[in-house]
């Protein structure tokens, strides 16, 4: 399904092309026709989308996406105010993944070539979603892909899908230029990705930093002919969403026990066993949850744990270091836990796939490390059990 994909991307995807105006600006270059950018204001978004006697109050913003409303298009802010309005939803939540996305891409990238049936598939994976998320960027485009091959160019159902995945690219894309100064607004990391995915650009990894104050995922990219040498994503939205989920004092924890836990990339976790180690899940408390988003110096830095640690807890890092001249996601650990436990972990790439990983288990006071190359965001620990 290779060819699916670069034939997508050539005709359905809108393009990004950076340029400058008559005054020196950089703007977004869409269909020949200059696209002036402006970061939003939150604020401003948050007031509009909650009176419902505006026609940006969110319900209704919803309703005429669902529609395809092409009225849409005459007002930037309209699209604007629905995508960045998600931020301000009770459901809002940037990490959130869905099974149907790895049932979406077994379709359309597995050793079969796909069926008119299965592309019908593909559609209602994608309106699941969407449903429940109607920001979800890839699932609009995986829609429009069913759409395309099912029903063909020229049907009214392709058209309208082309039509909702224009306008939330046009509402990123009013946003800023990638630029440092003028970065994308992003409610959801992923869509950094698939952003750049729909622009053949290939970053060589990922470094969190903060300009003005504000989070950016900063990604220095492959050579490519749009001449980009560094691709800047405002993610600070997705950042609050940690510090509400931490609390007042940037710290999660949990009253009830379990026996998985899943941390997203740059968190600093200490969990505790509510007994001794079982033959398989054991079951643990979380005591602490805090971002973590320094980028190591290295792949094993020993100042990161203490001396001594609370008994029966595990503390450890999810994040990113240098390794050599390239960053790599890591998971640093130190158990306090005597004897040797093992424990299982399941690595999730970007692209919305789990896969399982491999371990040699960890010793009392001893760290260990297990190392991945970048392009994952989230981790899954889980099964902690006596050595076998």
């Amino acid at each position: 399904m290779k060819k699916l994909w670069i034939l997508t991307l050539l005709f359905l995807a809108p393009c990004l092309c950076l340029a400058q105006n008559d005054e020196g600006e950089d703007v977004i270059v869409e269909d020949g026709d200059w696209f002036s950018f402006e970061a939003p204001h939150y604020e401003d978004i948050k007031r509009a989308i909650a009176d419902s006697n505006s026609d940006y109050y969110y319900p209704k913003l919803l309703e005429r996406l669902a529609k395809a409303d092409t009225t849409l298009a005459e007002d930037i802010n309209t699209m604007r105010c629905l995508y960045y309005g998600y931020v301000f939803q009770p459901d809002f939540d940037p990490y959130k993944h869905f099974d149907e996305q790895k049932e979406i891409q077994n379709i359309l990238f597995g050793d079969t070539e796909p069926s008119k049936a299965d592309f019908e598939k593909v559609i209602e994976l994608a309106e699941k979603v969407i449903a429940q998320k109607p920001t979800e960027l890839p699932m609009y485009y995986y829609r429009l892909i069913g759409y395309f091959y099912a029903y063909g160019d020229s049907d009214p159902r392709t058209t309208d899908a082309r039509f909702r995945l224009d306008m939330l690219f046009n509402a990123i894309y009013s946003s800023g230029n990638g630029s440092r100064e003028a970065p994308f607004h992003v409610s959801t990391v992923m869509h950094s990705y698939f952003i750049m995915s729909m622009n053949d650009l290939h970053p060589q990894h990922q470094a969190l930093i903060f300009v003005n104050g504000r989070a950016c995922d900063a990604f220095p990219l492959e050579e490519n002919e749009a001449g980009v040498d560094t691709l800047f994503f405002d993610v600070t939205e997705c950042m609050h969403f940690w510090d509400q989920s931490f609390g007042s004092n940037d710290e999660a924890t949990t009253e009830e026990a379990g026996t998985e836990l899943e941390l997203p990339i740059g968190t600093h976790f200490i969990i505790k066993l509510e007994e001794d180690l079982d033959e398989k899940d054991t079951e643990f408390k979380v005591v602490k949850m805090e971002p973590f988003d320094t980028i190591l110096p290295n792949y094993h830095d020993a100042g990161l744990f203490s001396t001594e640690g609370e008994p029966n807890t595990i503390e450890g890092f999810f994040c990113r270091a240098n390794f050599g001249s390239s960053v790599k996601v890591v998971l640093i650990i130190k158990s306090w836990i005597e004897g040797m436990a093992n424990y299982n972990t399941d690595i999730h790439q970007e692209n919305g796939t789990w896969e399982e990983t491999s371990n040699s288990g960890i010793l009392h006071k001893v760290e260990m490390t297990e190392i991945w190359s970048t392009g994952y965001d989230m981790l899954k620990i889980s099964n902690i059990r006596k050595k076998e």
